[in-house]
C-alpha cells in the first residue's frame, strides 16, 4: 500500500582531472529541455573559440584547460532555462556566459552577462553565482557549493528583463533590470557559452548540459498552460471528499480541506482529457500535507498519481496507483526532520539520481518545487522529474484506466491532514505528443 498517515473510507586536490571508474551519461531529458551536449561531439552544438587542443571530451564530460578561451553556442537564445553540471580545480576560475551578441565578442561578460565560477577568495560579485560584476551574490553560496573537484549544478533562468541563477538549487540570484541599471543596457538575446580554465593551472569540467526555450510568458516553447486562469476545472467527488476548498489567485491554485480539518478533500480536475501528454507543475505543500497530482485521471478519480506526500514516510515525484491497484514507486522516503531515506517500493525502481545527503540540494524548503512528467501509451510508461533530477520510470503491465483523462490535484480527505494546512500548484503546461 502506498504509505500515508491518512486513512477515509473507500580528498587530496589534485591539479589534473580525478580518476573517473566509468564513462558519464546523460540522464533522461526533462521534458521541454534540448541537449547541448551528446557526451562525444563538442562542435555539434557549439564553436571553440579558442585553442582547439585545450578542450577535450573525457567519458562523457567536457574537459578544458586555459587557453581554451570559450566555446560559444552556434544558436542564440532570448528568453530560457538553462541547467548544467560543472566542476573545478582549486583556485580554479571559470563561467558561464548568457545573451552574448556576438560570438567573437572580446569581452562577453561585458557585451552580455557572465555567471561566474572561482573558488577562489572573490568579493560578492565576482564569486560563484554572481553575475559577474553587475549583480552580488545573495546569499553567498557556502564553502562546500563553491568546493574544488567536486560537481555543482546551475540553473539559469532568462526572462524579459529578469535573470536568476540557482547553485545546488539554492536561488543565489534574482535580479530585475527595473531595479539594476546596469542591466538594462545588454541584450536580451544572445550566444550562450562555457569559459575554458581561467587561472593559471588548472582544469574545469561541463557536462549534462540542456535547455529549455521560454515563451514571452515563462510558459515553456510548445506547451499551453492549464492554470493562467481558473477556468476548464471542475471538483468531482472521491473517496476523498466532495472536492475540497479551492481558490484561484496569480496563476496559483490553493487546495485545503472543506471546512479546514474536517476530513472532506477531494480533487480538482480539468474539463480537458489528454491521452499521451508532458507536464510541468510547480507544488509548494505545508508540512503534513498529503496531496498529489493526477494522470488521465478519470471522474471517479481514478489515475497513475505522482505522489505530493509532504510528510513523515511521504515521497514527492513518486508514482501512486490512485484507485487502480494501490501500487507505488519510490525510490526514497521522506523522514520526519524532512531528510530522506532509501525508499521501499512494491513495483519498480530505478537508482537515485543523487546522494540521500544531497537532498537538500534537491528540494526547494519552503519554496514552490518543480515536478515534470511524461506519459505515453496505454498500459502507460511514465517518468517523472523533480527540479530536474530523474526520479521515477514506470512501465505498468497491464490496462488500468481509459486511454485519455483529465490533469488533476488533490487534497487527501481524513483526519491526518492538519488543520490549517494548505497546497499549491502553480504554472501548470502540458503539450500533447502525437502517437
Amino acid at each position: 500500500m502506498r504509505a500515508r498517515r491518512f486513512s477515509f473510507p473507500a580528498v587530496l586536490v589534485c591539479l589534473f582531472i580525478p580518476a573517473t571508474l566509468a564513462a558519464y551519461e546523460n540522464p533522461p531529458m526533462e521534458p521541454g529541455f534540448s541537449s547541448l551536449f551528446d557526451g562525444k561531439n563538442i562542435e555539434e552544438h557549439f564553436i571553440i573559440k579558442g585553442k582547439k587542443e585545450s578542450w577535450t571530451v573525457k567519458d562523457g564530460v567536457i574537459h578544458s584547460l586555459r587557453g581554451g578561451n570559450r566555446i560559444i553556442s552556434k544558436e542564440q537564445y532570448g528568453d530560457f532555462v538553462l541547467r548544467l553540471d560543472w566542476r573545478i580545480s582549486d583556485q580554479g576560475n571559470s563561467g558561464i556566459f548568457i545573451r552574448v551578441p556576438g560570438q567573437d565578442d572580446g569581452a562577453p561578460w561585458v557585451s552580455g552577462f557572465e555567471v561566474q565560477i572561482s573558488n577562489a577568495p572573490r568579493d560578492d560579485a565576482h564569486c560563484t553565482a554572481s553575475l559577474y560584476g553587475v549583480e552580488a551574490t545573495s546569499p553567498r553560496p557556502t564553502r562546500e557549493a563553491e568546493g574544488a573537484n567536486a560537481w555543482h549544478t546551475f540553473e539559469i533562468t532568462c526572462l524579459g528583463g529578469r535573470i536568476s541563477v540557482r547553485l545546488d538549487g539554492v536561488l543565489n540570484i534574482d535580479a530585475d533590470e527595473k531595479k539594476n541599471e546596469k542591466m538594462r543596457s545588454r541584450p536580451k538575446k544572445g550566444f550562450i557559452g562555457l569559459q575554458d580554465y581561467h587561472a593559471s593551472k588548472g582544469w574545469v569540467e561541463y557536462r549534462n548540459i540542456r535547455i529549455q526555450p521560454l515563451q514571452a510568458d515563462g510558459v515553456p516553447t510548445g506547451f499551453e498552460s492549464l492554470s493562467s486562469n481558473d477556468k476548464g476545472w471542475h471538483k468531482i467527488r472521491t473517496g476523498h471528499g466532495t472536492g475540497g476548498r479551492w481558490s484561484h489567485a496569480d496563476g496559483a491554485w490553493e487546495g485545503e480541506q472543506d471546512p479546514p480539518g474536517s476530513g472532506n478533500g477531494g480533487v480538482l480536475v480539468t474539463d480537458r482529457k489528454l491521452s499521451d501528454f508532458e507536464l510541468v507543475i510547480e507544488t509548494k505543500p505545508d508540512w503534513g500535507v498529503c496531496s498529489g497530482i493526477f494522470l488521465r485521471s478519470t471522474e471517479r478519480g481514478q489515475c497513475y498519481q505522482l505522489m505530493v506526500d509532504w510528510h513523515g514516510n511521504g515521497n514527492v515525484a513518486g508514482i501512486y496507483g490512485e484507485g487502480t491497484g494501490g501500487f507505488n514507486v519510490r525510490n526514497y522516503e521522506l523522514n520526519d526532520d524532512k531528510t530522506i531515506r532509501k525508499g521501499n517500493d512494491n513495483k519498480q525502481n530505478i537508482p537515485l539520481a543523487f546522494a540521500l545527503a544531497d537532498w537538500k540540494k534537491v528540494w526547494r524548503f519552503g519554496q514552490y518545487n518543480e515536478v515534470r512528467a511524461r506519459i505515453t501509451s496505454n498500459p502507460p510508461t511514465i517518468d517523472t522529474w523533480l527540479n530536474g533530477w530523474h526520479i521515477s520510470h514506470f512501465e505498468d503491465d497491464k490496462k488500468r484506466i481509459p486511454d485519455a483523462g483529465g490533469v488533476a490535484i488533490q487534497v487527501h480527505g481524513g483526519k491526518g491532514w492538519p488543520n490549517g494546512a494548505k497546497v499549491r500548484f502553480r504554472n501548470i503546461s502540458i503539450r500533447e505528443l502525437k502517437k
